[in-house]
């Protein structure tokens, strides 16, 4: 057991290796939906861990997993880890160290268990009613934990022989697994270890095998790793949110200080009206007001004076603040501007953020992911395309674009290029290692990188694709130079140049500039492009 993360609140991993083989067990807990599944592929978490996950990490990270007991009632799996030289402070002084049990519990997580020899969990044993008294144990289900609720409910769609049978297959152990996934909605799945009955599967399209890892790792990144990412993308999307709240307050700050410059700058014509009558005011008065006659400056008013100013002080002070008002205009005037290109800067982000509402097909779950996985300060040498299945395609508009686009595409992105000459460096944003590419989106983002190579005029273009992380640059190799250790698949796409208009993520610009980067393809071993 080498590494305990938290990647999500109720969401545990931990990595394990064995016999050279590594792997990742994803554990969510909790009272609804708690899954578990193992995955070969890496779940990172970009978040400071817990005080529990350091504990966990002091007493289990970097054990042996000795002996595992599984305790089906409770749902809990127990590890018995090598000792160590860690001794909880619980535990008595004299003598070695007690056993450490890490349990497992997928309704309240992990834990700790410093256990003696007399008090280590045992192994469930499961009792299974009689074929015979199939309908009694069902009436008293509670007294038998393997009717599970999802197994009672399958049990009132079969009839006695059939359910009698189900239950003498799960009793036996071993057998296929059973996904089921719902038309058009990829993050709802249904995992279970007997086939569903058509009104419980809601016409879902059933996937099984013996496979059993496989099929829920892929069950798995559906029920778990979506809701990884789409909280990721709350997270990011919360950021606008109070950026914008920001502003708000800033601009109605701004009216505020408006009204208040506003009133300074009104000042000049009661001091032009002081002006004009001064000559006919006794120059000792201090305090209170004088009337002024409606003139030139405005209507008939009495016009206030400081208790300590004389008519002349007042006329000065009052043409003052109104130069003063007048500047603080012109002052907020430029503040007002750069407040509104904040907020327009702001909104082109939040576009850019999000895929367009207008792009074709593309649903509100998928919108969520491809916002995760749309990077953030996107050079100008890279060209932003949405596909119809709301994928995000990165396309570079030299070579300095072809290099950003890989340095922007993670492990498991995929990298395509057009076969057997220079072109462009197209990526496909996966939300998480595993995630399926629909067809449509493979052969688009094909088309795009045929539309700049060196087949766009031929009608079609051959196209290679492979996963980010075996596409390698090549030392002393001309510039976009790469070498593909392992193939993705291959497409030969029919060249539409308007597709780039269509697909084009909005607030960029339209064209591609540049040439696309020049190399070579080397005929023998592994292939590379530029």
């Amino acid at each position: 057991l080498e590494k305990i993360q938290e990647p999500l609140p109720g969401v545990l991993t931990f990595h394990l290796f064995s016999a050279g083989r590594a792997a990742q067990l994803c554990w969510r807990y909790g009272r609804r939906d708690a899954f578990c599944f193992l995955t070969s592929e890496r779940i990172r978490a970009n978040n400071a861990p817990s005080a529990q996950v350091m504990r966990l990490r002091k007493y289990a990270a970097g054990k042996r997993i000795r002996a595992s007991v599984m305790q089906f009632r409770e749902r809990r799996l127990w590890l018995l880890l090598e000792r160590s030289a860690f001794r909880d402070r619980a535990s008595s002084v004299a003598g070695p160290p007690p056993p450490v049990w890490l349990c497992l519990d997928l309704r309240y997580g992990a834990s700790l268990h410093f256990l003696t020899a007399d008090a280590a969990p045992e192994e469930e044993v499961l009792r299974w009613p009689a074929l015979g008294t199939l309908a009694e144990a069902c009436a008293a289900w509670r007294q038998w934990p393997v009717l599970t609720p999802a197994l009672r409910r399958t049990l009132t769609h079969l009839d006695e022989g059939e359910g009698a049978a189900l239950l003498a297959d799960l009793r036996e152990g071993g057998g296929d697994v059973f996904v089921y996934r719902r038309p058009g909605k990829q993050d709802v799945c249904i995992a279970s270890a007997w086939p569903l009955p058509p009104a419980l599967c809601g016409g879902a399209g059933e996937e099984s095998g013996g496979d059993v890892l496989g099929l829920l790792e892929k069950a798995g990144q559906a029920l778990v790793l979506l809701d990884f990412v789409e909280q990721r993308a709350k997270t990011e999307f919360d950021a606008f949110d109070r950026q914008a709240r920001r502003l708000e307050r800033l601009r109605q700050r701004l009216r505020e200080e408006e009204i208040r410059l506003v009133a300074m700058a009104g000042a000049q014509a009661d001091a032009l009206a002081l002006r004009e009558n001064i000559w006919r005011l006794p120059p000792e008065i201090r305090g209170g007001g004088v009337a002024v006659p409606a003139g030139e400056h405005g209507p008939a008013r009495e016009i206030p004076l400081g208790p300590l100013r004389t008519v002349r002080q007042e006329m000065e002070a009052l043409f003052h603040t109104a130069k003063r008002g007048r500047r603080g205009l012109a002052h907020l005037a430029r503040r007002r501007a750069a407040l509104e290109e904040e907020e327009a800067a702001l909104a082109r982000a939040r576009q850019a953020f999000l895929s367009p509402d207008a792009t074709p097909g593309t649903g509100a779950d998928q919108k969520s992911i491809s916002a995760a996985v749309m990077p953030k300060n996107l050079p100008k040498s890279v060209r932003a395309f949405v596909s119809d299945d709301g994928f995000i395609l990165l396309r570079g508009r030299d070579d300095r674009g072809n290099l950003a686009a890989r340095k922007l595409a993670a492990p498991h992105d995929i990298w395509l290029h057009a076969e057997n000459g220079p072109g462009a460096h197209v990526i496909i944003r996966r939300a998480y290692a595993g995630q399926e590419v629909p067809e449509q989106t493979l052969v688009q983002a094909g088309i795009l990188a045929a539309c700049k190579s060196w087949a766009a005029g031929s009608g079609k273009a051959s196209i290679i694709y492979a996963e980010a992380r075996h596409v390698k640059t090549l030392r002393a190799a001309p510039a976009g130079t790469v070498r593909i250790d392992k193939t993705y698949c291959s497409r030969r796409v029919a060249i539409d140049d308007a597709l780039e208009g269509r697909l084009a993520l909005e607030g960029r610009p339209g064209k591609a500039s540049g040439d696309p980067g020049q190399g070579r393809s080397t005929g023998n071993g592994p292939k590379a492009f530029s």
